[in-house]
């Protein structure tokens, strides 16, 4: 399998990104007329695992998430409200073909299904309550509450109702 490479868009004669997701530079002639030659960048890792490299535009560095790079340069520019999103939910898995555009509610899905979202980890509700299934609510938005802490909230609410009508 040969590696592709594309101009990284808006830094088109700079830099170049590949459908395997690295990111090189492209040899050019320097500020003194000498040959620089192109190399790889090496990426940094955030604490998410997304890789991320520093492209430079007039001498100012500037952070791009590499699946970013990739999806723009392969696949389009990014269409309003859409997220780019890692098919097998491993962050530093950027090949053209694991990647999308897609909803932010989409790349949650993926997230729960992948079993990297916090929250879908979790056991117990904020005051230790356990999410078995007597005591999780499940909201349409597919959010689950605590049963225990939700009908304690609507309590409150009713006596807090009942002081102010008294007073």
């Amino acid at each position: 399998m040969s590696e592709h490479w594309r101009p990284v868009v808006g830094h088109e004669g700079r830099y170049k990104v590949s459908d395997l997701g690295r990111v090189r530079s492209v040899d050019r002639i320097d500020s003194r007329g000498n040959r620089a030659w192109g190399r790889v960048l090496a990426p940094d890792v955030t604490a998410s695992g997304h890789l991320r490299v520093a492209l430079c535009v007039d001498g100012k560095a500037r952070r791009h998430f590499v699946h970013r790079l990739v999806l723009a340069a392969f696949v389009g520019p990014r269409p309003d409200g859409m997220e780019a999103c890692h098919n097998d939910g491993d962050p530093k898995n950027n090949v053209v073909g694991n990647l999308r555009w897609d909803t932010k509610s989409a790349n949650a899905r993926d997230r729960r299904r992948h079993g990297t979202d916090e929250h879908a980890r979790k056991t117990h509700c904020p005051q230790k309550h356990p999410y078995d299934p007597s005591n999780t609510y499940y909201s349409a938005q597919g959010y689950r509450r605590c049963r225990i802490c939700l009908l304690a909230g609507h309590k409150a609410k009713r006596d807090q109702a009942r002081l102010e009508k008294v007073a």
